[in-house]
Parts: structure tokens; sequence; C-alpha cells
């Protein structure tokens, strides 16, 4: 006698549904992380506040983003994601409102670092759910899909710059406030942290129990290789937050003559490229069986490019434009890391270790910003509107080092892809 197939069609939508609610999310949190690149003049003209300032402010976002990292692995290994994330939309909804509503510079670093605290879960949570609700053996795509998710709200600079000439920034932040508002209604409604005990062989990674949490901790904290993985994300992830979500538009403008759409544009291709690079990386690092060989390429990769773009004199916007392209595509590979730290880390302990990872990442994304900043007050402290080319290259630099830090990371790494890990056991 036939009997009917367990009803696992439905099952997979459900899963994808769960997967796309969160991801809005953090297609939310890149246009948050952008938005500062887009309003640096209107910032310094109604803060009264110079380059380092600047790069302060902006970081207030990943300041917040970088410290709650393990706080937050630690609440989705044990509550589930659910409701920690739908908290905080919330929270991260409030900081945009407040920042739009920001009568200086100090209130709106605190409206920012808000912003941060609440898209800190974003990244984390969306994996999480990714753990709990797909077979594993696919992991480095679908968290390539929720990278390109991110570059999607990386590369909307453009539209919302269109958006803040005809709003104003109070304007558009405001409206993005909006928007958070409406996306935590939709996780309320649409998230579950797993499915249905008996629905499928995916295994329950939710654990109720704190057992063994710090020593967990304590050996990820241990751990060269999660070091080394995390210096990996961080070097080579650089070019999207100190090029392309604050400093890259107005060196473009200076450099080419542009205006500010145009510019932001320009840098738009950054991200276009990483929504490319994340979905090709995550695919051919599972079908490679092997995590270390296209890091390591990506890496060099990356390298050259940025190279290119800084140090050849005379490139034209349209090369510009395509090497942008090409960058983003390359440093998409930090996809990889997330990973790597999968692989490395028991399912139940998933959150964890993303946690430390970003971590990581976001500190030294922190960092960054007013690193560039500080430097080009340095080389010519004159103020925002005097920097030439010549300065941002200058500043851009470290990048280019940190870069030559991801390739020596990749080098270091070993493999942990669990099909090669297995047949090299």
């Amino acid at each position: 006698m036939l009997t009917a197939p367990p009803a696992r069609p439905a099952l997979h939508l459900r899963a994808w549904l769960v997967w796309g609610t969160a991801a809005v999310f953090v297609i939310y949190n890149y246009i948050q992380q952008v938005v500062p690149g887009l309003i640096t003049a209107d910032l310094a003209r109604d803060f009264h506040v110079n380059a380092g300032a600047l790069g302060a402010l902006a970081a207030y976002f990943f300041y917040a983003y970088a410290v709650l990292q393990i706080p937050v692995g630690l609440a989705v290994d044990r509550f589930g994601p659910r409701w920690p994330l739908t908290l905080a939309i919330g929270v991260a909804a409030a900081g945009s409102l407040a920042f739009g509503w920001a009568p200086s510079a100090g209130w709106a670093g605190l409206a920012r670092l808000v912003v941060g605290a609440g898209a800190a879960f974003s990244f984390i949570a969306c994996l999480k759910l990714v753990s709990n609700w797909f077979a594993p053996g696919r992991f480095a795509t679908r968290a390539g899909l929720t990278n390109t998710a991110g570059m999607i709200g990386a590369a909307a600079g453009a539209p919302l710059a269109a958006l803040i000439g005809h709003t104003g920034w109070r304007g558009a932040v405001l409206l993005l406030g909006v928007v958070g508002v409406g996306i935590g209604v939709l996780a309320l409604l649409l998230v579950r942290d797993r499915p249905a005990a008996g629905a499928t062989d995916t295994p329950d990674h939710t654990q109720g129990g704190a057992d063994g949490l710090f020593e967990a901790l304590r050996g990820t904290l241990q751990s060269g290789q999660a070091w080394l993985n995390a210096g990996y994300a961080t070097a080579i992830s650089i070019s999207f937050v100190a090029f392309g979500a604050l400093w890259g538009p107005p060196y473009i403008a200076k450099a080419y003559g542009v205006g500010n759409s145009a510019a932001t544009a320009v840098v738009a291709m950054l991200f276009l490229g990483a929504i490319a690079g994340s979905l090709f990386f995550g695919w051919y690092s599972d079908v490679l069986r092997s995590r270390r060989l296209p890091m390591l390429g990506a890496a060099l990769g990356g390298l050259v490019t940025l190279a290119v773009i800084l140090y050849v004199p005379g490139l034209p916007l349209g090369v510009v434009r395509g090497l942008l392209a090409l960058l983003g595509f390359f440093c998409s590979a930090n996809i990889l890391s997330y990973a790597v730290a999968h692989d490395l880390s028991p399912p139940a302990r998933a959150g964890l270790a993303l946690g430390f990872l970003n971590t990581c990442y976001y500190g030294g994304s922190a960092l960054s910003q007013p690193l560039v900043g500080w430097l080009l007050d340095r080389r010519c402290p004159a103020g925002l509107a005097a920097f030439q080319p010549a300065d941002y290259r200058f500043a851009f630099s470290a990048v280019v080092i940190l870069l030559v830090l991801a390739v020596l990371a990749a080098c270091l790494l070993r493999e942990t892809h669990p099909d090669r890990s297995r047949i090299a056991g």
C-alpha cells in the first residue's frame, strides 16, 4: 500500500519564509551602516565637527555592534532567535528615530549607539535560524545568501541618497525608523525558532541549559584558529566599512569632480560586486569542499584590486566602477569566515562562535572609520572641504595593509570544511 510522502515542501517553504523575514532585517542593518557616508557634509555642517569626529560618530554604531556580539550569540543559543530578534528590531527602529531628531553630535552618537545595539542581532540571529531550519550540508551557501541580503542593503546608497536629497537627511533617517517598526511586526508574526518537533530531521540546535557555557567561551578564546579566522574576516571586510560605508563617496566626489549622489552610485558598485561574490563564494566553497583555498584567492584578488584603484594614476571613472565591483566581489569572501566558525563549533554553540567572530569583525570596523578620519586630519588639518585625492589615498593605505594581513591569515588557517576534514582525519 502506498503512503503519502511527508509534507516537506510546505516545511521547506516555511523555512525560507522564516529566513527571508530575518534577512530583511539584515538588509536594514546594512542600510543603517552606510547612512553616515551619505550625509557626511550635512553632519559636518549641522553639528560643526571635523573628519575625526565624523568618523567617531559613525563608529558608535559599530562599537555597540561589536561589544554585543558574544552576548547576542549566547542569547540566541539560550533563548532561541525569535524573541531576541524581534526586540532588537524595535531597538534599532527607536535609535533611528532618535538619530533623526538629534539636536547635537553627542545625541546623534548616542542614537547611533542604540541603532547598532539593535542591529547587532541581525546577522547572527539570521544564521542561527539557518542552522535551526536547514540541514547543515550547505551552510556556506545559505550564509552567502544572507550576506547577499546585507550587500543589497549596502548597495541601496544611491536611492537613499536621492531620498535624502528630497526629504533632507533627518526626514530620510526618520523614515528608516518607521520602516524598522514594520519589520519588527513582520518578525513577530512570521519568525519561529525552529520547526515543530518531529516535522523534520534537521536537529534542534537551540538548547535551554547554560551548562558548559563558560567552558565553550574559554575554548573559543583559546583557539588560535578562531582568532586567525576572525582576523581574516575583519581585515578583508574593512573595504566595505571604511571605504564603502563612509569615506569612499567624498573621495570619489573630490577625485572625479562629481556630486554626492553620483559618487555614492559609483561606490555602490563595491556592494553590487559583493552581491555576486557572496553568492559565488558560499556556493563555490561547498562545491569545492574547501574554505581555505577560496579565502586565500579572494584576499590576494582584493589586495591587488585595491592597490590598482588607489595607486594607478589616471584611471577613468568607468574603470573605477568596474574595479570597485571586483573589489567587492573578492572581499565578500568574508562570508566563508562564518562557515569556518560554524565548522569549528558544535551546533548548540553556533551562536557563540558566530558572536565571537562578529565581535572581532565589528570591533575592527569600529576602529577603521575613525582611523581613516584621523589619518586624513593628520595629513590635512584644514578640514573635510580641503581634503585632496592624495590625502584620501594616504589614509586608505591602512586598508591595503589590512588586506596584506588577510592574505597572511588565510595562509595560516587550516581546512575546516566537514567533508575535507573527514578525509584528512
